[in-house]
C-alpha cells in the first residue's frame, strides 16, 4: 500500500531546489526570486516602522483582503477555489505568490505594488501573526458571524443546560 507523502516535509533539499528552480528559469522570462532587503520584516517599534507597517495593512486591505480576510485566515472563492491562509508562511513565500499570482490571485508586478510595497505588506502580515489577541478566542478571525453563532449557541446550550438542571432539581 502506498501511503500519500506529509504535505509538512519538503520532498527536496535547498540544494535542489535551488537546482530546479535555476532550471525553471533557464526555460524563459519570469520574476526572479526576490532580493532579501524586501523580504526583511520590518518590526515595530519606532514611529517610521509603525507607519510603514500601518501602510501594508492599508494596501493588504484594499488588495488582498477581499480574498484571504482582513487577518489573512483565508478563505472561499467561486468554481471551487479558495484563497489559502498567510498564516506560518515565510516572507519569501508571500512575496513570490505576490509576483508569480498562484490559482485566481492577480499578479502584482513591479508596476502594480513596488518591492517596497510587497516588503509592508509582509510586515504586516508578520505584525499581525505575532499580536496577542486581546479580545478572546479569536475563532479564525472569521468575522462577527462565526463569532456570534458561537456565542448564540453556547449560550443556548447553557441556557437548555440549567433548565433541565432546574427541572430535575424541581422533580
Amino acid at each position: 500500500m502506498v501511503q500519500a507523502p506529509d504535505n509538512n516535509k519538503p520532498v527536496f533539499n535547498e540544494e535542489q531546489i535551488s537546482a530546479l528552480a535555476a532550471y525553471v528559469a533557464s526555460l524563459g522570462p519570469g520574476p526572479g526570486i526576490p532580493e532579501q532587503r524586501y523580504t526583511t520584516v520590518i518590526r515595530p517599534g519606532t514611529a517610521e516602522n509603525n507607519k510603514a507597517i500601518a501602510e501594508g495593512g492599508e494596501i493588504f486591505r484594499v488588495n488582498c483582503a477581499m480574498c484571504h480576510n482582513f487577518a489573512g485566515a483565508g478563505g472561499a472563492l467561486t468554481r471551487g477555489k479558495y484563497a489559502p491562509p498567510i498564516e506560518n508562511v515565510t516572507p519569501r513565500q508571500i512575496y513570490e505568490a505576490m509576483v508569480t499570482g498562484p490559482q485566481s490571485m492577480p499578479v502584482f508586478s513591479d508596476a502594480n505594488l513596488t518591492p517596497e510595497a510587497k516588503q509592508k505588506v509582509i510586515s504586516y502580515l508578520t505584525a499581525q501573526q505575532e499580536e496577542t489577541s486581546v479580545g478572546g478566542l479569536s475563532l479564525g478571525n472569521l468575522g462577527p458571524v462565526s463569532e456570534g453563532l458561537f456565542a448564540w449557541i453556547f449560550g443556548l446550550g447553557l441556557l437548555i443546560a440549567s433548565a433541565v438542571w432546574l427541572g430535575k432539581k424541581a422533580a
